[in-house]
């Protein structure tokens, strides 16, 4: 039943295949075709690098049916609202647990993104983790973050996120984020939200800028499906305009689920700070 008192609630419909990624095989079974719609745009109006890695490993998996264990991404040129990426999958070493393969998406004739990644395993009975939740208000108790693309319309704005912990000039902040039908936790929706990497910086920096990502690295810790993802951005450092970071991403009961990196580049400093 739909709550009165929780607008974000309307939004948990039945979501298709994929979530939020208008993503489809094409005639070749190594080929997927995604549309850029609004939903999947970053702060420019153009493909959000985060959503087109979540996209690139929807398709590793449909074509090495293994499961995602690490992927990183290089951004390598824009793609319009309204244009088609073509996600091309080949797959380099085929183990008995293990599978690495490639991520080649193309728009427009131009590469857009490149990726590598590991799939498959197996369980040894000792699974662990040695990363633990910090301790943040409830998703109830933090306020929302403001829309921040000059769009008006974007994929994070579209998601539900709230502000956790931070304060400017700090190293660490901390968001809630959730996505409609608890795909926030799922391995596409993990991919897509720690690309907020940059979000977080701009509060350690206590300034707003433009820019774009470099690359993007996501491994996944575990698959406990929750509503809510914390997200603990970490500031490493900014030189000659090239920013690191990294992230944490925890279920709502404090187990890891994913932990990654990234790297960006700043083009303009805007003085109000973005959160």
């Amino acid at each position: 039943m739909t709550s009165d008192l929780d607008p974000w609630a309307s939004r948990q419909t039945e979501t298709p295949g994929f979530g939020f990624l208008d993503l489809q095989q094409a005639d070749h079974p190594s080929s997927w075709l995604l549309k850029v719609s609004p939903e999947i745009t970053g702060a420019t109006g153009t493909l959000h690098g985060g959503c087109g890695l979540a996209a690139a490993a929807v398709a590793l998996e449909a074509v090495c049916q293994r499961p995602v264990s690490n992927i990183s991404g290089q951004y390598l040129a824009r793609a319009s609202v309204g244009s088609i990426v073509t996600i091309e999958i080949e797959q380099l070493a085929v183990g008995n647990r293990i599978t690495q393969a490639t991520a080649t998406c193309f728009c427009d004739g131009a590469q857009v993104l490149r990726a590598s990644a590991a799939l498959g395993g197996r369980d040894l009975g000792v699974d662990t983790s040695w990363l633990h939740a910090p301790e943040v208000p409830a998703p109830a108790d933090c306020p929302p973050r403001n829309p921040t693309s000059e769009t008006g319309y974007s994929f994070t704005d579209n998601a539900d996120i709230r502000l956790a912990g931070q304060e400017p000039g700090q190293r660490t902040v901390h968001y809630w984020a959730r996505l409609p039908e608890r795909f926030a936790s799922t391995t596409p929706g993990l991919i897509a939200l720690a690309d907020l990497v940059p979000s977080g910086m701009r509060v350690s920096l206590d300034s707003g800028f433009r820019g774009s990502s470099l690359d993007h690295t996501v491994r996944i810790a575990s698959l406990v499906s929750s509503e809510w993802v914390l997200l603990s951005i970490e500031a490493a450092s900014i030189r000659n305009s090239i920013g690191h970071g990294r992230i944490d991403l925890y279920a709502q009961t404090g187990e890891l689920l994913a932990t990654g990196s990234q790297s960006f580049a700043l083009t303009e400093l805007t003085g109000g700070l973005d959160r």
